[in-house]
């Protein structure tokens, strides 16, 4: 049995990870949300990996919280199983998420045409509740008999009776780590290789070009018919020349320049003029320096969880093979330890490595500063009338 300091410091220290997961996962999420340039499809990945961790932190972190101040189990029975499918939902989305995040940044260097075409909101959105739908299915077979879920008190939390489910266990071990880190890596593994041709050739500004679509813009068939439509509309109207909008800056490294402090109004109104107006020219796709950096990112928040549920996954199959295995219970929980803190992990990752998102993180609450200083201006404006009036 752990001894009362152990149980105390280990709680506490859980404690405070909760909070700071929340506390980060919440930024993460009212950043997403509050930014426009923030808010595309393929960041509603990040915005649900956030809601994981929220919950995770509210269900499985917060019950064996309870349990180390407690020495044990004091909470209603109905609520071990809920622990348990929390803690194999959580790992089921994280996982499955990140192949899902590979997956994106592999199309983004292969073809950015098609990715421009397929992570749009609706089907974003289609994949996000596809994902919840399946992996809640996944972690919810105990309730239907496969599978036995128990408290366990050197864990201090309730899991899965892995020496009584061994085809269970062999399953989550396939689904959760055999096949999620196979497809990451190798989808990485392409996209390294992508980077490499592609800084091995540019355009005469020294750009990074990550495609040259063949296809002029207003070849497919939808444009075509619109043009058709548009052709007859305007006819007998003057022609006016094309606006293609502001010209692109590069970097010294070669990459676009789209620093978060650009004019956000006059990018919209670029887009509105480019939208009006069909130009019929090569589309040629270059490389961003945010690009790579998030795939840094999500490489690294990757790398870690996997990493951090290492352990408790060496120590279930050890236990498999010996139930007797000489493991101390303070080993085991500090196992566990490691497993609850994938809550806090990732958004400490992208908030602290992701300069880009920083950016967007401090002009939201410059924003809100300076809103509340115009409205402080103006109450002691009207307060200063009032007394003239006086």
């Amino acid at each position: 049995m752990a001894t009362d300091t152990f149980r105390y410091s280990m709680g506490a220290g859980l404690a405070i990870i909760g909070v700071l997961s929340v506390v980060l996962n919440s930024l993460l999420f009212f950043v997403c949300v509050k930014r426009n340039r923030l808010r595309r499809p393929p960041q509603y990945f990040l915005i649900s990996l956030a809601m994981i961790d929220i919950m995770a932190v509210a269900v499985w972190l917060s019950l064996t919280v309870v349990s180390l101040f407690n020495d044990g189990w004091v909470v209603p029975q109905e609520l071990c199983k809920l622990q348990e499918y929390t803690m194999s939902m959580c790992l089921y989305l994280n996982s499955h998420s990140f192949v899902l995040l590979a997956f994106e940044r592999f199309l983004l260097f292969l073809r950015p045409s098609k990715h421009a075409e397929i992570f749009i909101n609706s089907v974003v959105m289609i994949m996000l509740l596809a994902l919840w739908l399946f992996d809640g299915t996944l972690a919810a077979f105990p309730y239907f008999g496969w599978g036995t879920v128990r408290y366990f008190s050197n864990q201090f939390q309730c899991a899965m009776d892995h020496e009584k489910n061994i085809r269970e266990t062999n399953f989550v071990t396939v689904m959760c780590f055999g096949i999620p880190i196979s497809l990451c890596l190798g989808l990485y593994m392409f996209i390294f290789i992508m980077i490499r041709k592609i800084r091995s050739r540019g355009d005469d500004n020294g750009a990074l070009i990550v495609e040259i679509n063949k296809r002029a813009i207003g070849d497919s068939y939808s444009q075509r018919l619109k043009n058709q439509q548009l052709k007859f509309q305007n006819a007998g109207t003057r022609v006016q020349k094309p606006n293609i909008g502001k010209k692109f800056t590069y970097t010294e490294d070669g990459y676009v320049s789209n620093d978060s402090s650009d004019d956000e109004n006059t990018q919209k109104t670029v887009q509105k003029d480019s939208q009006k107006q069909t130009v019929r020219q090569k589309k040629v796709y270059h490389m961003a320096k945010n690009d790579s950096l998030l795939t840094k990112t999500y490489i690294i928040m990757t790398i870690l969880v996997f990493l951090l549920w290492l352990p408790y996954l060496v120590v279930t199959y050890i236990f498999l093979k010996n139930r007797y295995a000489n493991i101390s219970d303070e080993i085991v929980f500090v196992v566990v330890f490691f497993c609850q803190c994938t809550t806090f992990i990732k958004p400490l990752v992208y908030v602290t490595y992701n300069s880009h998102f920083r950016k967007h993180v401090m002009k939201c609450f410059r924003r809100k500063a300076s809103a509340q200083r115009e409205n402080e201006t103006a109450a002691s404006e009207r307060g200063y009338d009032n007394m003239a009036l006086e």
